[in-house]
């Protein structure tokens, strides 16, 4: 015997153990990555495995053969099952945030009365089993230390079990995340009494028969025994009824489906799953017959649900049955634990927090949090009360089989809201309700104490199918050998009037419009709920408003605000769509607090008055296409089959839309923006989230006003009436746009209105064409002027210079002959000047800029042609007189043609001094920077307008009143500039004067004009 200290010690000290590991998984301690690795995952299923399967599992074995395996086959065809079953849960749940079993059920039928039925009875069916760990774990103490100290250890047990379960089961944090404390807790018990069991069994096999050799002569002795094991499962006595609530059991549990579908595991979990759990389960199985039979030979007259303590123990191995009593206890508090969790959660969500509404408008997450931890608390301990009033006769696994037969009555239910939409909630409520009273009669009252007005002769009638006033019948029964089916009849009976009623039931009458809707998305991969049936509020503030009716302000505030930063949308938003994405996300993060059903009642009440007005069908369509395409563009959505093929087509065609060089907006029949391409973004300078789903007036200005009005005549049949041009800035650039229009046909009949199109042609880059056609076209006009003056102008000019020659020559005063030197240098610029008219107008020998036609370069102080070009202007004396202020350094030296460069600033002087009043100032400024010479001649008169500025750059264009300018300065001194590789622009404000700033390269820069070799 082992003394009930050391066995309490050993309890205390392996939940000891539990609680660290599960807090270290909490905080992280334990890398996320193995925490939540498929194969945690799988082994953490195994909490299927309670100590029905460690200890009842070779009492089982025992009474009805092999039939035990059926309990484990059922796991297993489940595991087969998964892409059509497990998958789809497993999507439904994550999609629609549902944590139970009763979640589902009520989201699909869309009725609370159907969650609270599914969580009420779960509960009751759960009692027993949970009861049932109670039990083995007291029988455990019983076997190793004697009767007498089996209850306080029981009750001590049950204590700790709450406390763990209360801390790690309910903890804030796993109303939003993952439990991985307590997954990963369960995951080492499985782990534990796995290994422990095949302990276990390879004692009985060496220690009972000394080996396989032993074993198999033991075997050959008691042939008629070995024969018997398979006689219930070729007399299917129990084994088809077993295979089918363990097939149920293994997902419906509550417990099961917490870890399956409410620990937020993934697909790729799943699927290691599907095929590690069968193979957990097999190697579970495999000690229990060398258990089964190591305990006949050592202890037949003992009960067999001990022999796995017995054995050990029996065999002097104290520390391998104080093990195995630590496997008892992981396999005990695992069960416990877990189911313990699931169902405070569907208790709370389902049963009490809609009827405690107003408790929660104030320190929400603390009462929802304690409100759970109680219920934990009271559903671990009135499993231990069950127990102590229970008449322990039997088996210890009666009590598991009635909880799976129980369970089994959700798989009509299960099976019509995946697979039948058209199952209605009645007829989902009238069957289980029909299946209930079933089990209730041939399952659950005879594990009550005593129940008064109910005749056992007709209870073991229905049970055993004897009739127990034939003691004949009896007889016969008791020769055969064969064991007691208790199981079978409830089950069949059960299962064929709850599917049968729920049937009849939901043929009598269709299914309602939202009934309709959650079955499209349960039976087929849907995209969402139907934007028609959901109440979308005005704005942020009034979704707040409509929260806080539920959850208080406070707590409203802190969803709203989480909700809005997940999904990035602003506190002022009003797009329909973003703000049904708002409510969408707020019903799904509210689920894991106050369960699916409070959490879309409070995010889509329906007589909300702050509620949008609902649309017509043809703006209802529109919203519902992009609801849709975001949900899609977001991956929010995992398609197979056709709906991901089209989903391909749809990311292609986007992809080619998104590449146009049109920028593309498609307007649906409300005004709102339904589609557009990048061009159209960079256009408008929005991004498509800005966009998407806001009216055109919404738009910057000009875009407002003119794709209204293109929507407008679109919508009005005026498609072919031509497109519309402006002029507008799109990144600090003047674009000239076109817009192009067209009216969409209708999608379906529901919509009067298919939308608009407006395809967006950016001309900027044609109007250049055409301006640079237009300037050639100038510049030959230039050219024939330019060749006629020439001719005109050169004959007289050459008799002037001759003159001028004689003069210099016969005059017989200096002065007179500076004079007639002067009047020959006038005469060689007026050559000069004709030559570059001639040049600039030569269209096809243009020199590139840099490149030099004649040899007269060389270095050329910029000081100095500033100061020839202001002692030229002062020579006509009906000009202004200006004062020429000149801050330019004498380095400031670049390679050109002095004769040009003289008249560049002739030029640009000349129109500053025009553009003065008399007296006033020009400012001429030089300066060295970023390698280049850079000269700002300044004056203060009166401006040119802003759209003048680019074309006072073309030839004949002058904002001179007087007949003087002829528009040819301001284009012939360009030409000349960047002739020497450099740069002429404007920067002027009406009022406040013009400044020209030129840039040349500096001498020996790298952009110096080129042919400096020519330098004389």
């Amino acid at each position: 015997m082992i003394d009930v200290g050391v066995l309490l010690f050993a309890t205390v000290a392996w939940l000891g153990v539990l609680a660290a590991l599960a807090l270290a998984a909490q905080r992280e301690w334990i890398p996320r990555a193995l925490a939540r690795h498929p194969l945690v995952y799988a082994l953490s299923l195994g909490v299927y495995a309670s100590s029905w399967t460690y200890y009842g599992g070779v009492g089982f074995a025992q009474r009805h053969g092999l039939v035990f395996l059926a309990v484990y086959l059922g796991p297993t065809l489940a595991c087969i099952a998964t892409p059509l079953l497990w998958s789809r849960v497993l999507h439904i749940t994550r999609e629609q945030r549902l944590s139970s079993l009763a979640d589902l059920l009520a989201f699909r039928f869309q009725s609370p009365a159907a969650g609270a039925l599914a969580a009420a009875f779960s509960l009751v069916a759960s009692v027993p089993y949970v009861a049932q760990q109670f039990r083995a774990t007291e029988q455990s103490v019983r076997v190793l230390s004697g009767p007498g100290h089996e209850e306080a250890v029981g009750a001590i047990f049950c204590v700790l079990l709450a406390l763990f379960t209360a801390f790690f089961g309910a903890r804030p944090s796993a109303e939003q995340r993952r439990e991985d404390g307590l997954a990963a807790a369960v995951a080492f018990e499985s782990a534990a009494k796995l290994a422990v069991l095949a302990a276990v069994g390879l004692l009985a096999v060496l220690g009972a028969f000394g080996g396989a050799g032993g074993l198999a002569g033991w075997l050959h002795d008691h042939a008629a025994d070995v024969e018997a094991l398979g006689r219930p499962v070729r007399e299917d006595s129990g084994w088809t009824s077993m295979l089918v609530i363990s097939f149920a059991a293994a997902f419906l549990l509550p417990r099961q489906w917490h870890m399956a579908f409410a620990s937020g595991a993934g697909d790729r979990a799943l699927a290691r799953a599907a095929w590690a759990f069968p193979l957990f389960l097999l190697a579970l199985n495999l000690p229990v017959l060398p258990v089964l039979w190591a305990g006949t030979r050592l202890a037949p007259a003992e009960p067999a649900d001990s022999y796995v303590l017995l054995v050990p123990q029996l065999l002097g191995h104290r520390w391998l049955a104080l093990a195995a009593f630590i496997g008892g206890i992981s396999a005990a508090s695992a069960m416990a634990m877990v189911t313990a969790v699931a169902l405070a959660s569907d208790s709370a969500t389902h049963l009490l927090l809609p009827l405690a509404r107003r408790t929660l408008r104030r320190n929400v997450y603390a009462r929802v949090l304690w409100l759970r931890r109680g219920l934990l608390t009271a559903i671990l301990v009135g499993g231990w009360l069950f127990h102590r009033a229970q008449q322990h006769r039997g088996l210890l696994v009666e009590s598991g089989i009635v909880s799976f037969v129980a369970f089994a009555q959700f798989l009509p239910g299960l099976f019509a809201a995946l697979f039948w939409e058209r199952a209605t909630r009645a007829g989902f409520i009238a069957g289980l309700a029909a299946g209930i009273a079933t089990w209730t009669a041939t399952c659950l009252a005879p594990l009550l104490p005593e129940m008064t007005g109910l005749d056992p002769a007709w209870l073991e009638l229905l049970r055993a199918g004897l009739d127990p006033a034939d003691p004949a019948a009896q007889a016969a029964r008791a020769m055969s050998g064969r064991p007691l089916d208790t199981w079978s009849l409830p089950t069949f009976a059960s299962l064929a009037i709850n599917g049968a009623t729920l049937g009849l039931v939901s043929l009598l009458r269709p299914p309602a419009k939202e009934e309709r809707e959650a079955a499209r998305l349960c039976t087929r991969r849907e995209i969402g709920p139907s934007v028609e049936r959901a109440t979308v509020p005005a704005s942020v503030g009034a979704l707040e408003e409509r929260l806080a009716r539920l959850l208080g302000r406070e707590a409203a505030g802190i969803e709203v605000t989480r909700a809005r930063i997940e999904l990035d949308i602003p506190r002022d938003e009003t797009r329909p769509t973003e703000l049904h994405a708002l409510q969408e996300r707020l019903h799904r993060n509210l689920s894991p607090l106050v369960g699916p059903v409070l959490a879309r009642t409070a995010a889509e009440e329906a007589h909300a008055p702050a509620a949008a007005p609902r649309r017509e069908a043809s703006g209802a369509l529109t919203e519902e296409l992009r609801w849709l395409e975001r949900r899609l563009a977001r991956g929010e959505t995992t398609l197979v089959g056709a709906a991901r093929e089209l989903d391909l087509l749809r990311r292609w065609l986007r992809s080619v839309l998104a590449q146009l060089p049109l920028g593309v907006c498609a307007v649906g029949a409300d005004g709102a923006i339904s589609l557009v391409n990048r061009r159209f973004e960079a256009l408008v300078g929005a991004e498509e989230r800005d966009l998407v789903g806001a009216p055109l007036d919404r738009l910057p200005a000009p875009f407002a006003e003119l794709f209204a009005r293109a929507a407008s005549a679109a919508s009005a049949g005026e498609a072919g009436a031509g497109a519309e041009e402006i002029e507008a800035r799109v990144a600090g650039r003047t674009r000239a746009l076109r817009v192009h229009r067209a009216a969409l046909d209708p999608l379906d009949a529901r919509a009067a209105s298919g939308g608009v199109v407006l395809l967006v042609e950016d001309r900027t880059e044609q109007r250049a064409l055409e301006r640079q056609l237009a300037h050639r076209d100038r510049l030959a006009q230039l050219g024939r002027l330019a060749a006629g003056v020439a001719h005109e102008v050169g004959n007289p000019l050459t008799g002037i210079a001759c003159l001028a020659q004689n003069l210099r020559a016969e005059a017989e005063s200096d002065e007179l002959r500076a004079r007639a030197g002067l009047i020959l240098g006038e005469a060689a610029r007026i050559e000069a000047i004709l030559r570059s008219l001639l040049d600039h107008s030569r269209t096809g020998a243009v020199p590139s800029p840099g490149e030099i036609p004649r040899a007269r370069v060389g270095r050329v102080p910029l000081a100095e042609v500033i100061a020839e070009a202001e002692r030229l202007i002062r020579f006509d004396r009906a000009a202004p007189r200006v004062q020429v202020e000149q801050a330019c350094p004498e380095s400031l030296v670049v390679i050109g043609d002095r004769r040009e460069l003289v008249q560049v600033f002739v030029n640009l002087l000349a129109n500053a001094r025009d553009a003065s009043e008399a007296g006033g100032t020009v400012a001429v400024r030089g300066r060295i920077e970023a390698g280049q010479i850079v000269v700002e001649v300044e004056d203060h008169g009166s401006g040119i307008p802003e759209e003048l500025l680019a074309e006072v750059l073309e030839p004949f264009v002058t904002t001179k009143r007087d007949p003087s300018g002829t528009g040819l300065g301001l284009p012939l001194s360009r030409s000349i500039v960047q002739d020497h590789g450099g740069t002429l622009s404007l920067r002027s404000a009406v009022g406040q004067g013009t400044t020209v700033i030129v840039r040349l390269p500096l001498a020996g820069a790298a952009g110096a004009r080129r042919g400096a070799e020519a330098e004389p």
